[in-house]
């Protein structure tokens, strides 16, 4: 599924009215992935602002969490496997096996019993994101965008620590800081 996509199920699901979904996608109704990268960024860098606007910082939060990719193929299989292997371990015992796969974060069990990912040590990597990897944004965008990333974490996270989690916090973020900070995700357990 693409990104647009993706955007377009999560405000679905999240029952956002049609109105605001309209004026989301205002000069984009037909954008698909296949246009430029420069273009498609612009139009997320817009639909985030609107998405602030019309929704507040926790509804255009939650839209973005839930827009979370790469649920799939090898990593799937990596915290699959961590899960079974694992089974019966500490949650500190599992963090240190999650902080072993490749492009996963080292993630660490923070005082007050939060998880946080740890992607780079410090700043100066350009996002991954394939929004925006390649696309000449150079100035920072909105951290509300890197909620969607989060959410790719978050789902990975929870499988491999066997914990349901939800996203308290993007702290930081490469693009959000013009690749000058590292990105950091802070999820608490979910005891609901």
């Amino acid at each position: 599924m693409t990104a647009v996509q993706r955007l377009r199920n999560a405000l679905q699901m999240l029952e956002v009215d049609d109105n605001i979904v309209a004026e989301i996608f205002a000069g984009y109704e037909t954008l698909t992935d296949q246009v430029p990268k420069g273009e498609r960024a612009a139009f997320f860098i817009q639909a985030v602002q609107r998405m602030e606007t019309q929704l507040g910082e926790q509804g255009s939060r939650a839209v973005r969490d839930a827009c979370a990719c790469s649920k799939g193929g090898w990593r799937l299989k990596a915290v699959q496997k961590i899960a079974r292997q694992m089974a019966g371990k500490s949650l500190e015992d599992r963090l240190a096996a999650l902080g072993e796969v490749t492009h996963m974060g080292k993630p660490t069990r923070n005082i007050d019993g939060s998880i946080t990912a740890r992607i780079g040590e410090k700043g100066g990597f350009e996002c991954p994101c394939p929004v925006f990897q390649g696309a000449g944004i150079k100035e920072p965008v909105s951290i509300t965008y890197c909620y969607c990333c989060a959410g790719h974490f978050r789902f990975h996270y929870q499988i491999a620590l066997g914990v349901p989690l939800r996203t308290r916090q993007v702290e930081s973020s490469a693009l959000a800081s013009g690749s000058t900070e590292p990105c950091r995700f802070i999820y608490e357990i979910d005891e609901r």
